[in-house]
């Protein structure tokens, strides 16, 4: 590191310090837009079975229990996760299914400033945020 008189840095070394302090940015295909992903719905008597749920959550960035958490609050049914598969308990139409991934994605995802997918949802106390790793914005989200 290069320093001037008395140990202090110079602006070229503190510019490339923030640069790499940074997070990572996720990788996307040739700077396309996000697509939001829609749900495989298997139906078997009265259970769901949302097959790609796993894969969903992970391009969503968000952990697999906290989307099953949002969709069993807004059907009102019971339901768990295992095996990268969410079964939900009860009849549930794909079509609700998706429209409620919608939601999801525009209100825990999707940063309000700049519209980027690439965000983190951060829980602090009792309160929820979202980060935005695209403009850095720190943005408040209601609870679910």
């Amino acid at each position: 590191m290069t320093t001037l008189g008395e140990d202090f840095p110079t602006y070229d070394d503190l510019i490339e310090r923030a640069y790499k302090m940074l997070p990572k940015r996720r990788p996307r295909s040739s700077g396309e837009r996000f697509v939001l992903p829609r749900f495989e719905v298997t139906i078997t008597g009265k259970r769901v079975y949302i097959t790609n749920f796993k894969s969903v959550a992970d391009l969503l960035n968000r952990e697999p229990h906290i989307l099953l958490r949002f969709i069993l609050k807004e059907t009102a049914l019971p339901g768990y996760y295992e095996e990268n598969v969410a079964v939900i308990q009860g009849e549930v139409s794909p079509q609700l299914l998706n429209k409620l991934l919608e939601r999801f994605f525009n209100d825990y995802v999707k940063c309000p400033v700049c519209g980027s997918a690439d965000t983190m949802l951060i829980k602090e106390k009792k309160l929820l945020s979202i980060k935005c790793m695209a403009c850095g914005a720190f943005s408040p989200v209601k609870p679910f």
